[in-house]
């Protein structure tokens, strides 16, 4: 199985092979577009396995970085396309950042993932201290976000909210990729889509210049 999270500013890279399991994580200042396929045949060198013979290609598809989102689906789609029998499974950030959560056993009871979705916006889901999920992900404003009660965790670094910062780790992703992939949550690589939820920038600035343009 090979696992690629490229929705972060930090990548992360996991490859499990009968030989053994080789990680890779890529700091906030590599360019994910232009270092994680090399990245990618790098850990498969190491590993002694050509790319294309991968059984299983687990990838985060958001929410997240539009960018980083795109590059992970891309290089699992290329991937597809010449090798019609891979499998697919495909990963939510923020039941990664809950798996995390639960597997360090952070919490005592119900807890809510927020990711910064940037401008004052934050993507949050609800899960329980096992890090079943209950409620659907979803973006919401910084003052909606004081109305949480539960306690709320997030990515180190990555808002200034005061919360409970988590680390992930390529291994961290890699198991969470394998529990899926036991549980045969297979997608088809059509199904293999950005979870966006949020329009992007130039989207947003469009939106808004059609209603002043409306308005006016």
């Amino acid at each position: 199985m090979l696992a690629v999270n490229t929705a972060f500013m930090t990548a992360y890279l996991a490859l499990s092979t009968p030989k053994g399991k080789f990680y890779k994580t890529l700091d906030a200042k590599s360019k994910h577009s232009e270092n994680v396929l090399k990245s990618i045949d790098d850990l498969c060198e190491e590993a002694g396995v050509d790319v294309l013979d991968v059984g299983t290609v687990a990838v985060v598809t958001g929410p997240g970085s539009f960018t980083g989102l795109r590059i992970g689906v891309a290089i699992a789609k290329a991937l597809g396309c010449v090798n019609k029998e891979i499998k697919f499974v495909s990963l939510s950030s923020l039941e990664l950042l809950a798996y995390t959560i639960a597997r360090k056993r952070m919490a005592d009871g119900d807890f809510a993932c927020v990711l910064n979705a940037l401008s004052e916006k934050y993507f949050v889901a609800q899960f329980d201290k096992d890090g079943n999920r209950k409620t659907d992900d979803c973006m919401i404003s910084a003052q909606e976000l004081d109305k949480i009660k539960v306690p709320m965790f997030g990515l180190a670094g990555d808002t200034k909210l005061e919360l409970t910062e988590v680390s992930l780790t390529a291994e961290n992703l890699l198991s969470f990729a394998e529990k899926k992939e036991e549980e045969k949550q297979f997608v088809l690589l059509s199904e293999l889509l950005p979870q966006y939820i949020r329009l992007s920038q130039a989207e947003d600035n469009l939106k808004k210049a059609k209603k002043i343009s409306k308005n006016s």
